[in-house]
């Protein structure tokens, strides 16, 4: 039997989850339905506590202090911002937004926190107030995405800065915005259920994975802050939400087991491990995201859309001073994904340029894909990322700029690069053990990849028209030419323009407006 779920004593057990009047007063901000005796009050914080129906999680009880920070503006806003950028305009269900995720995660984080109370509280010296901590900074880790979430700090600020992502994330990132709205939320909402040492450690939490301040020096927890975004080897459950939540809403099946995971889980030595027999398990997670990234993420569709939008922000920031924002917390949450209608029905001369690049997103008048090439395995080391100069250069006529164009220097891999991202999992032998030790894949299996990261170069054509589509795919594959000595894409470069086949109006009438594709034609 699993032995967090054994003992009915325990403070933290399904049946009887609190047992004084004290465990009440320090409830924790998440909790199963049913499992909090009858109260007048709410545990900390001054709202009473509230049940959510989740699509995933099912019904998750919210206590008193999560709903005051839930029910601010600046939480608020997450309503908002959309889970997937611009991936709902390809995926029609995969309209969900950061604000059912972050309130997913925050129930992950304290139910795995609450397993390593119940069963290792001593040796790992736990109170309470660790639970309401690590729920909070699940709660609040995603506060401060910008407009369309990783678009706006991956590909916007970039542009907009001119610098690379690298040194964008030297002057920002949306963790420690995250923790600016933190502050903000109980400054302004004056919220008092959470101390100034828990609040700090929830900070610290949210910017753990920066790997820029070491858990606020509070090492002899530090796999507290593991557990929300692991910086060590990506086991999260930051993951385990929108993996879950992100196939389902695009209706993309997966087969990993998300919740078989947590109750194989132990603290050795500070870092959270995972029983033995679960390794393929875990490989399957690592395989799953980067399969999510392959059909859901990276959709050539989509990621033409997201270019559309950033340079509509970009045409707009003058006017609107979009990327400024990113200086005040106070700023910063007038920005979501609404930005787009207000561009869109401004009657500013000033925003023409962004407002026609909208109306042609209106109108799926889109940026076009035009072909890809996976960059060779033996190549992937040194690889340099391909420029849409790089691309013009090889044209052998007409007269195409760089600007015409968008190249996507795609990277999908298992979240460490071109390694097995298991072997940066500890893992134990059996629940009383004190020792953990890494597995060797060949000891798992003979089956088990042995590269972990794809490259792939894309082409895009920001004009619809057929002759320009044309020279561009005909620069590109002569690029591919001279870098490789051949055509290295799949699909050939067509010929004919592509033309959508019109039908005669009768043929029209005769036949059905929505089709099944199992049945269609």
């Amino acid at each position: 039997m699993d032995p967090f779920l054994e003992d009915e004593n325990l403070p933290f057990s399904q049946a009887a989850r609190f047992h004084s009047s004290e465990d009440v007063m320090n409830e924790p901000p998440f909790m199963l339905e049913g499992t909090l005796p009858p109260s007048e009050g709410s545990g900390e914080g001054s709202s009473r506590s509230k049940v959510f129906n989740d699509p995933v999680h099912k019904h998750i009880r919210v206590s008193g202090l999560a709903v005051d920070i839930i029910d601010t503006p600046q939480f608020q806003r997450l309503r908002d911002l959309k889970q997937l950028g611009t991936s709902y305009m390809v995926f029609p269900g995969a309209s969900h937004n950061r604000f059912e995720h972050s309130i997913g995660v925050g129930y992950l984080a304290e139910d795995t926190a609450t397993r390593f109370y119940r069963n290792q509280r001593e040796e790992l010296d736990m109170e309470l107030a660790d639970l309401k901590v690590v729920s909070i900074a699940g709660l609040c880790h995603d506060l401060g995405h910008g407009p369309f979430s990783h678009v706006f700090d991956n590909e916007f600020l970039r542009v907009c800065l001119n610098k690379s992502s690298e040194q964008v994330e030297e002057i920002w990132t949306h963790e420690e915005m995250s923790t600016r709205l933190l502050d903000l939320i109980i400054d302004e909402n004056h919220i008092d259920g959470i101390d100034e040492r828990d609040l700090r450690r929830a900070k610290d939490i949210i910017t753990s994975s920066l790997g820029t301040n070491g858990y606020g020096g509070h090492n002899r927890k530090s796999f507290l802050s593991e557990i929300v975004a692991n910086g060590r080897n990506g086991v999260d459950v930051d993951k385990f939400d929108y993996l879950v939540r992100d196939s389902k809403m695009c209706g993309v099946p997966i087969g990993w087991d998300a919740d078989r995971l947590r109750p194989f889980m132990k603290v050795i030595d500070g870092e959270i491990c995972f029983k033995a027999s679960e390794y393929h398990n875990v490989f399957d997670m690592f395989a799953t995201r980067a399969s999510l990234y392959r059909r859901i993420y990276t959709h050539k569709k989509a990621k033409a859309i997201e270019y559309m939008l950033v340079d509509a922000l970009i045409a707009a920031n003058p006017h609107l001073k979009i990327a400024e924002k990113i200086n005040s917390p106070e700023d910063f949450t007038t920005l979501d994904d609404t930005i787009i209608r207000r561009i869109e029905y401004s009657t500013e001369y000033a925003l023409r340029d962004a407002k026609a690049i909208i109306q042609r997103l209106r109108k799926r008048d889109i940026y076009k894909y035009v072909n890809e090439f996976t960059v060779p395995t033996d190549q992937l080391k040194h690889w340099k990322p391909v420029t849409a100069v790089d691309i013009t250069t090889h044209q052998q006529s007409g007269n195409l700029r760089p600007e015409d164009i968008v190249v996507q220097n795609l990277k999908i891999d298992y979240a460490k690069g071109n390694k097995n991202p298991v072997d940066y999992v500890s893992f134990f032998q059996e629940y009383d053990s004190t020792t953990k030790f890494h597995i060797a894949e060949e000891k798992i299996s003979s089956m088990l990849p042995r590269v972990f990261l794809e490259r792939k170069v894309r082409v895009f054509s920001k004009s619809s028209q057929d002759h320009v589509r044309k020279q561009v795919a005909e620069a590109f594959e002569e690029f591919q030419r001279k870098t490789f000595g051949t055509s290295a894409q799949v699909h050939a470069t067509p010929q004919k323009p592509c033309r959508k086949r019109v039908r005669r109006l009768g043929e029209l009438s005769s036949r059905s407006l929505f089709t099944s594709v199992e049945n269609g034609q």
